[in-house]
């Protein structure tokens, strides 16, 4: 996230370089000379306006593009945790179903085990009555 920037006429307020001769004027007016100097000083103050007004500008935009780029971001960042949920959800079906296949092999072995082993014992049981 990025600082917010003052503007310069504001970076340095102890500054005294002459890069704001507003604050001069302002800042020790004459009492006799009071009314020329806010004329002279009317053309600065709307250029300083001026400034900052763009600078404002600069920023609200800055501040839009940036937000515009977070919000895409964070979309693009949902829809991989999305496709990676849905990834793992596959994974775990794909899992289970070769579990279940390997139950149902067990148990069909089971049963022909089963099956197997009723049809000695039946066999057995008819010779040991023909025998009798």
């Amino acid at each position: 996230m990025a600082t917010p920037t003052l503007p310069r006429w504001l970076s340095n307020p102890n500054s005294n370089t002459g890069q704001n001769p507003l604050l001069t004027l302002t800042l020790s007016p004459s009492a006799a000379g009071s009314q020329n100097i806010e004329e002279e000083a009317r053309p600065l103050f709307d250029d300083l306006l001026a400034d900052c007004c763009r600078e404002l500008e600069h920023g609200h935009s800055s501040w839009a593009a940036h937000r515009k780029e977070a919000v895409w971001r964070l979309r693009r960042v949902e829809l991989q945790v999305e496709a990676e949920r849905a990834c793992r959800r596959r994974q775990k079906v794909e899992e289970i179903e070769a579990k279940v296949t390997a139950l149902r092999e067990e148990q069909a072995a089971a049963l022909e085990r089963i099956d197997a082993e009723f049809k000695e014992q039946l066999r057995l049981l008819r010779r040991d009555a023909i025998v009798k």
